[in-house]
């Protein structure tokens, strides 16, 4: 039989290396040699085998020079896209001769059948590999040797090189016995990082410019972030000595970036609230787009725009995380006396912006005072707008359908309703920020001097008098869930039950028909509560109604402070409006209002958008019955516009996207930002800010009191179910989903935050005393710390740390 039969061994020069089926290390050297980088002179056996040798093998060995030479496997399937097999396989090095290159061949082959490569195949769930070829390539004699990563494998960015260096030969740096110099490059080749392990380090500028070169024009040519080894040869000649796709990643983190001018002042404050960590593309497409919608809507009304657009003017995208574009929103300050560069900061950040500048071309002074005339009938007309849309939002049904094209049709034609939602409750923020604000300036007169002792009483003051409004719907939700809990309290033996069930089985019972009047009480909650939740924005996340037992934990957690003795009922001092000027007698009561009617028009807003996610979860159902998709969740990883047409015409290179999107998103999870940008947002490494004084932290007090307890750090719902009676909660933000928690803490800080965020209102309403827009809570303490939050003052203070805990443990 010929070898060139099928199941012969044969031979293949590197440089001839295309469409063969070669294995993912001599497919990889076969790129790189034809996209014209240098590589050493190699060869590729092709279905190698244990005892049976090409005639030629000897040929070739002579042809790559004949002397030392690396035989690496190169198994089909190995360094793909979908699995790396790093390390499964053998690879030997410093091969000389003809049986010492026999031997290595027969070891490479062997290997596939070794117990480490068949349980790494099992694990991957794919089919093993029956076929091994075998790459037989010159040796270098390396000064220097590494890999190089075209992306950073670590944090998912695709904006970043990454690149690791050894003296001598790289596979001390593979096999984890030599520590590298590390170094990190940006998309223009600059360092930002520099690592040494020695005094000097081991690859020159020139160096490092000219890998990251080589390893750019490789992914241009390919297409896919690479893996790389690479090695500089004692005269300074680079090599590349391996290059295969990082399977860990998912797609570009930046990927969906909206266009922004250099110029324009975006944050995170207030969306990063509403929405705390990054967005997947429906969400995105479907709530983004609502808030863009909203805000053109305002401008339409009083700030000077002509019409609504698809141009995202005031919300962007960067890294799957949402900024508001202060700049945008400053546009109408151009048309309104009343707004400006000072007033925008405060209402969104809480904190005068000194990167945001008034507009310099405004309008005509009577221009300006028409505009803002038409900002107060904008505001005085929330309640007449709430009432009507509420009317016919209870006419608002999604229709159910068994074929995705049908559903996706339904989704689309019920989107305006999320967009109108959107509008009717920026009117209703409007009018109570606008109130809120005349409270605090009444409180505080023309207050610009610098102590701010003074300046955090009259927040303080403020505060006061903002808490008490009654029919709170957030309020009245924790109000709700108490009555349940109240119930169990009544019967110790249900209490002792209650505690010590798992979430599981205390929902089972709570469920069941044997509950009694909680059972009957926690089913009323759910129907008037279930839509909300933790990230209750967000299409993808679910809600109470159909994730209950985070409900339950806090319940658990409730019935533990009432046994402790530590239950803290709502408290607030009832006011007595006829102590209050009567500029406040007369602006209170209405702020009040307001208040109450940005709580509903937010739960509108919530209802309309889990409408929405179930009717999506659905879609995504129908799409996995259909076959078009694996799992029905990655109906989430596609815009609108692209969802409807993949409900049309569903491909493979649209899912592979779905899912390097859903991996990516796990990536993005990890990133930080700062508050404010200025053009481009950039993730940061977060670093430990100065305090103001010793283990002095400042932010805004939004309900006063002074308190001292044990700070309990959580940065998740998973983490606050550890809380416990009477712990200080510092978070990075909180949303409705924490509500429940606020029975049992005895104060909050948070890092982002305003008068009007959902954790200052709640506390407000529990008399619990709180600061927000600390910045830098969650960095700097520990859980376990014992602090003092003094919201008179606006000061968080570190008065003993905790031996054992660390930033943000729980």
């Amino acid at each position: 039989m010929s070898e060139w039969e099928a199941g012969c061994p044969r031979i293949l020069s590197i440089d001839r290396v295309d469409r063969e089926p070669v294995g993912g290390k001599a497919a990889g050297l076969g790129q790189l040699t034809r996209i014209g980088l240098p590589v050493p002179a190699a060869f590729v056996i092709i279905d190698a085998q244990v005892d049976v040798f090409p005639d030629d093998l000897m040929a070739h060995y002579q042809a790559v020079g004949g002397g030392r030479v690396a035989v690496r496997s190169s198994a089909l399937g190995e360094d793909g896209e979908e699995s790396s097999f790093a390390g499964q396989f053998e690879s030997i090095l410093n091969v000389q001769g003809e049986t010492d290159l026999r031997q290595a061949i027969a070891g490479c082959v062997a290997s596939l059948s070794g117990k480490a490569a068949q349980a790494y195949q099992n694990d991957q769930g794919g089919d093993r590999q029956k076929t091994m070829c075998v790459v037989v390539q010159a040796m270098v004699d390396p000064r220097a040797a590494g890999v190089l990563f075209s992306a950073d494998p670590v944090s998912g960015r695709h904006d970043r090189l990454v690149i690791d260096a050894v003296s001598g030969l790289g596979e001390s740096l593979v096999s984890g016995a030599a520590t590298p110099d590390h170094y990190v490059l940006n998309l223009e080749n600059e360092v930002l990082n520099r690592e040494l392990v020695g005094e000097t380090a081991i690859l020159s500028d020139e160096q490092i410019e000219a890998l990251a070169r080589g390893a750019r024009r490789a992914v241009a040519q390919l297409g896919n972030p690479l893996d790389m080894e690479w090695a500089i040869d004692e005269e300074g000649a680079l090599q590349w000595l391996q290059a295969r796709p990082i399977t860990t990643l998912g797609n570009d983190l930046n990927a969906g970036a909206t266009a922004i001018a250099s110029s324009d002042v975006i944050t995170r404050c207030n969306v990063g609230e509403m929405m705390p960590g990054p967005v997947c593309p429906l969400t995105f497409s479907t709530q983004g787009r609502a808030i863009e919608h909203g805000m053109q809507h305002m401008h339409v009304c009083y700030g000077g725009r002509p019409s609504i657009t698809d141009d995202w003017t005031q919300i962007n995208l960067f890294f799957g995380h949402m900024f508001i574009n202060l700049t945008g929103g400053l546009e109408a300050a151009r048309y309104v006396s009343i707004t400006n560069a000072e007033s925008v900061g405060q209402s969104l950040c809480g904190r005068v912006i000194p990167e945001l500048q008034d507009p310099e071309n405004k309008k005509s002074l009577l221009r300006r005072i028409w505009g803002s005339f038409q900002f107060v009938r904008y505001c005085l007309k929330a309640t007449q707008v709430i009432a009507e849309f509420e009317s016919r939002f209870r006419h608002f049904h999604i229709r159910y359908k068994n074929d995705s094209v049908a559903m996706a049709e339904e989704m689309e034609l019920q989107f305006p309703w999320l967009l109108e939602a959107d509008e009717v409750h920026l009117r209703s923020s409007a009018y109570s920020g606008a109130m809120e604000g005349l409270v605090q300036g009444i409180v505080g007169g023309r207050d610009r001097d610098s102590d701010l002792d003074r300046k955090a009483a009259h927040q303080a003051e403020a505060a006061r008098l903002l808490a008490g409004a009654s029919f709170v719907e957030s309020a009245m939700m924790v109000e709700h869930l108490d009555e349940v809990v109240d119930a169990i309290a009544l019967d110790s033996a249900e209490v002792k039950k209650f505690r010590a069930a798992s979430v599981e089985e205390a929902l089972a019972w709570l469920q069941g028909p044997d509950s009694g009047a909680a059972g009957m009480g926690f089913r009323s909650f759910l129907r008037h509560h279930g839509h909300r939740g933790y990230r209750e924005l967000c299409v993808r996340e679910k809600a109470w109604a159909d994730a209950p037992a985070q409900v339950v934990q806090t319940m658990q957690a409730s019935i533990a402070a009432r046994v402790a003795g530590n239950y803290r009922p709502k408290q607030v001092a009832a006011l007595d409006l006829s102590e209050l000027k009567r500029s406040l007698g007369f602006l209170v009561p209405r702020a009040h209002l307001a208040i109450r009617q940005r709580e509903q028009t937010k739960s509108m807003l919530v209802d309309a958008t889990y409408r929405l996610k179930c009717g999506y979860r659905h879609l995504g159902v129908l799409l996995a019955g259909e076959g078009s998709l694996p799992d029905a969740d990655l109906v989430f990883f596609l815009s609108r516009e692209e969802l409807s047409e993949f409900c049309r015409r569903p491909t493979k290179n649209r899912v592979d996207l779905m899912v390097k999107r859903r991996r990516a998103l796990e990536f993005q999870e990890k990133l930080e930002f700062e508050d404010v940008y200025v053009g481009f947002a950039e993730p940061v490494d977060p670093g430990i800010p100065a305090a103001v004084g010793k283990g002095e932290y400042v932010g805004r007090p939004v309900s006063p009191g002074v308190v001292e307890g044990r700070a309990r750090v959580a940065l998740s719902l998973e983490e606050a179910a550890a809380l416990e009676p009477g712990e200080i909660l510092v978070s990075h933000v909180t949303d409705i989903g924490w509500t429940p928690y606020f029975s049992l803490i005895a104060g909050l800080a948070t890092d982002v935050g305003s008068a009007v965020s959902h954790g200052a209102v709640i506390a407000r309403e529990y008399g619990l005393p709180a600061i927000v827009n600390l910045r830098v809570a969650t960095r700097v303490v520990r859980t376990g710390d014992w602090v003092r939050l003094d919201a008179d003052k606006g000061i968080l203070s570190v008065l003993s740390e905790h031996a054992e805990a660390t930033p943000g443990s729980a």
